[in-house]
């Protein structure tokens, strides 16, 4: 048995991807010579290719034969690592939108038909919702429904309606801790040959031991759906420590006496931190450092006196404390690249899980999961090149604030909703809309991201609750509004035309590095602050093409994406080579706002010079007047928005480039006319 096997002799041979139609032919006879006289490790295969073939046309997708090629290449991997030919942690790499989640279904349904009953799989998906959905689309490509046990701790109830794997409440809208299915393997997944759970309850060794066995043995395979992210990192800032346990002894919570153990120790923990922060900062190569230990007794009552007191200023700064008392128990680092902190990390999926199947459209781009040495890519056809064109699809990038901050920012926030809304405005009624925005989670009362770009809908006279027909005659809501957190998993989305990112969710720096580290399985690992800076480049474009691809882009017609338009707030020029590189024929356009403030300097520059240059040209003519619309077409400027051009139009007039334009008029003018022009008009008259 090899650690990583990609493909048997036999089904190699069975189904190889050629321009020839002969061979095509004859790759799909040896196909059906597999069902019917192969092997079981090579049969399984070609039965679920047949069966994810079928579901994927009922979906609307044309398959061409590269596609049918890659697919078939993961089902035979999954068979390999089923039937004990392989094993390891394996990444696959499929682009978003060609079959990854649905051959997982059509894999249990061949294993089903085949009556393999001794092969035992357990799914790890991110969301409730997409469990529930699993499980219904298992039931309905036929898998037995006592075979699938479903593991989550939501309530359920029969009444509630249920769209999209999300159960409604009264209002419509989403009822929050409640699931579409009953969680019928919360006490003994074991029985179940096929499991379904969240990525949450694999984490642990708890957890590993309940669900990873499957009639006493271990099960043959897990497939975790999306990022494989293995490790959990802890990240506390040096500052913001000292901060806070001042502020922890300040607080009159408890008697000074009663807690002045906890506060030395703070203070010793702290001090060796900075002792180790001054010795990097000399040149030291950064080392392992063990906190003063604790004793169990200790740890629990010092992690009760660190919990969230309402007397306090910030309630993470006690957040900070809980944490460096479970930081004793294993070492830590201090970072000072960026702003001084320590790090730690440690396993979230225990390393016992093996035969491991990862799909991540995501991986070839980012860093934060191609940094795990655990993971590994098979040499597939589907890896070679991007099967999926994006040729159809745009990308507008409005160069802007793109983050939380600029988005709680009033001013900005209103600002961007108008363009925003400027854009929808001119857009078909008949095409559906998707708008990712900011959740609030730390206030509150304060006014909805959404909310902001609502009114601004509102203001520009468009209707938000109206719907769009389908083809097929189905009804959906124009809009639909999704925040970060939201863009993988659901595809109740697949129908809008037009994803609008009103700005992209950003990692602190810090819990970023420290998730990075920990990642890389080494705590000493180099961590340059270029490379750093390129990773959370990687972090925006992963969200961002993820977020892209809850369109319907993610629906695939011999080989190309449906044609949709992806508006991005963003000033990351960077995320655009990474998107170009996962995304193959996307093209990129400039979103330049109507509203001159949200140019960037550089783009109203940019916009002036072009205006200079045409000024420049009309000198060394002969016209003396010229309409603003003719100047606009006849140098190419039909496309910079009204409020840019007249932007730089008065940057340009303001360089004494020899025209004006009178008050009132709609023309340009020649300060000193032409005396060509005034000859000719002369004779004219004469």
């Amino acid at each position: 048995m090899t650690q990583l096997q990609a493909v048997s002799n036999e089904a190699q041979q069975a189904f190889r991807f050629s321009p020839n139609r002969q061979e095509r032919r004859q790759a799909e006879g040896n196909l059906k010579k597999l069902i019917q006289k192969g092997s079981p490790v090579d049969k399984l295969p070609a039965v679920a290719l047949q069966l994810l073939q079928g579901m994927m046309q009922g979906y609307g997708n044309k398959l061409s034969e590269e596609h049918k090629q890659s697919l078939f290449e993961v089902c035979i991997q999954y068979s390999q690592i089923l039937f004990g030919k392989a094993t390891g942690r394996i990444v696959i790499s499929l682009d978003a939108g060609l079959g990854k989640t649905l051959s997982i279904v059509a894999l249990a349904a061949a294993i089903t038909k085949l009556g393999y009953k001794s092969k035992s799989i357990m799914v790890a998906q991110s969301r409730i919702a997409e469990l529930c959905l699993m499980n219904d689309s298992l039931i309905k490509a036929g898998v037995a429904p006592e075979s699938i046990g479903l593991v989550h701790s939501y309530q359920y109830d029969p009444k509630l309606p249920v769209v999209d794997g999300e159960p409604l409440n009264e209002y419509g809208e989403i009822k929050k801790g409640y699931a579409a299915r009953v969680s019928n393997a919360k006490e003994d997944s074991s029985q179940f040959q096929f499991l379904l759970v969240s990525h949450s309850k694999v984490k642990g060794k708890r957890e590993i031991v309940k669900h990873t066995q499957y009639k006493g043995q271990p099960r043959s395979l897990t497939i975790w759906d999306e990022s494989f992210i293995s490790t959990e990192a802890t990240c506390v800032g040096l500052r913001d420590l000292k901060t806070a346990i001042v502020e922890f002894e300040g607080s009159m919570q408890y008697e000074l006496q009663e807690v002045a153990p906890f506060i030395t120790w703070l203070k010793q923990s702290h001090d060796l931190l900075a002792n180790e922060e001054k010795s990097q900062k000399a040149r030291s190569k950064a080392k392992e450092i063990y906190l003063p230990p604790l004793s169990e007794i200790q740890a629990t009552t010092y992690g009760g006196y660190a919990q969230y007191s309402r007397k306090d200023k910030r309630s993470e700064w006690r957040q900070m404390l809980r944490e460096m008392v479970a930081m004793a128990a294993d070492p830590v680092r201090v970072n000072i690249t960026g702003s001084e902190a320590v790090l730690q990390f440690s396993d979230a999926v225990s390393k016992q899980l093996t035969n491991l199947v990862v799909l991540d459209a995501s991986y070839k781009i980012r860093e934060l999961v191609r940094i795990d040495p655990t993971l590994q890519e098979p040499d597939f056809f589907v890896h070679k090149q991007n099967l999926k064109s994006y040729e159809d699809c745009t990308l507008h990038r409005l160069d802007y604030f793109g983050s939380r901050v600029a988005a709680e920012t009033p001013v900005r926030a209103a600002k961007v909703a108008k363009e925003v809304a400027i854009v929808i405005k001119g857009l078909p009624l008949d095409e559906a809309i998707c708008l990712f925005t900011f959740k609030w989670q730390d206030n509150p009362k304060k006014k909805a991201h959404a909310s902001i770009v609502i009114t601004a809908l509102l203001e520009q006279g468009i209707d938000i609750d109206t719907t769009v027909t389908l083809k097929d005659g189905t009804i959906k809501p124009r809009f639909m509004w999704k925040t970060w957190g939201q863009e993988t998993g659901s595809n109740n989305a697949s129908h809008c035309h037009h994803i609008f990112l009103v700005g992209v969710l950003r990692q602190p720096a810090n819990q970023f590095l420290a998730q990075l580290v920990g990642q890389s399985y080494d705590l000493l690992k180099d961590m340059p602050k270029a490379a750093v800076s390129e990773a959370e480049v990687t972090e925006l474009s992963h969200l961002i093409y993820q977020a892209s691809l809850r369109s319907r882009a993610r629906v695939v017609s011999n080989g190309k994406a449906l044609a949709a338009n992806f508006y991005l707030v963003l000033d990351e020029p960077r995320v655009e080579s990474y998107l170009l590189e996962i995304m193959r024929g996307l093209s990129i356009k400039e979103w330049i706002p109507s509203d001159p403030t949200l140019v960037k300097p550089k783009v109203m520059n940019q916009a002036a010079q072009r205006v200079i240059k045409a000024f420049q040209e009309l000198t060394s003519g002969d016209l003396n007047e010229i309409s603003v619309r003719d100047f606009k077409v006849r140098y190419e400027l039909t496309g910079v928005p009204d409020q840019t051009f007249k932007a730089a139009r008065d940057q340009a007039l303001s360089m004494n480039q020899g025209w004006y334009q009178p008050q009132g008029s709609k023309s340009f003018k020649r300060v000193f006319p032409s005396v060509t022009q005034q000859h000719q008009i002369k004779i004219t008259q004469h």
